[in-house]
């Protein structure tokens, strides 16, 4: 995603600020509905574009088109993400190249697995975040329940559609993270529904440890 951000910025030079402003958050939008209104936007303010990015195909950088859940990972060329740290290692002999790669990845796996030795929490820490920011939002949200599983969520001049027994929300959030959203946590304040039953086991504090 923001390699493509790059290649725009040096393609389309005089119209920096509009592409910084506008290309990240279309990247990232769940909802077709709002992507489609601020590629709109993107479009509109830089002649060109529309034809470069349709021309990239819109399932290989916008969150919304993918074909695949993503989570946060918002890249589909690892390879970047490697150059760009094994740029002071690249011309060493094939050997030494290789070593420096399992003394990364060795790193690597200690840090993360000494962080999850610290964990008490059900779900990761990163996740428990999250989760609290989204309940506090939810709180200003009103529900309405249309049946059993069907809830219609008020969220400042939106209405959203929450079906718990397909574990959808129409923001979109819910199904592709497989992590409560606002709309859903506004729910599960009116209902008996627990949060923590609605999110991934790969979030769990036992898969992030196995992980490792």
């Amino acid at each position: 995603m923001y390699h493509l951000l790059n290649n725009l910025k040096t393609k389309f030079r005089s119209k920096t600020k509009e592409l910084e402003q506008h290309y990240i958050r279309k990247a990232k939008t769940y909802n077709l509905q709002d992507f489609h209104v601020l590629f709109y936007t993107l479009c509109s303010a830089v002649p060109g574009v529309k034809e470069y990015l349709e021309a990239v195909g819109l399932d290989r950088w916008t969150r919304s088109h993918a074909p695949s859940r993503w989570y946060n990972i918002m890249t589909t060329n690892i390879s970047e993400s490697l150059n760009a740290v094994l740029v002071k290692v690249r011309e060493l002999p094939i050997t030494a190249f290789m070593n420096e790669i399992r003394l990364l990845c060795q790193k690597w796996f200690h840090e993360r697995r000494t962080k999850t030795g610290g964990c008490s929490s059900m779900m990761s820490k990163d996740v428990e975040t999250k989760l609290e920011q989204r309940k506090y939002r939810a709180q200003a949200m009103g529900v309405i329940c249309v049946d059993q599983y069907m809830f219609d969520v008020v969220d400042g001049d939106r209405n959203y559609c929450v079906d718990m027994a397909l574990w959808t929300c129409t923001c979109r959030k819910f199904q592709l993270d497989q992590l409560p959203c606002d709309h859903v946590l506004a729910v599960v304040r009116k209902t008996p529904y627990e949060a923590y039953d609605l999110c991934s086991l790969y979030y769990t504090r036992e898969f992030w440890h196995e992980t490792y």
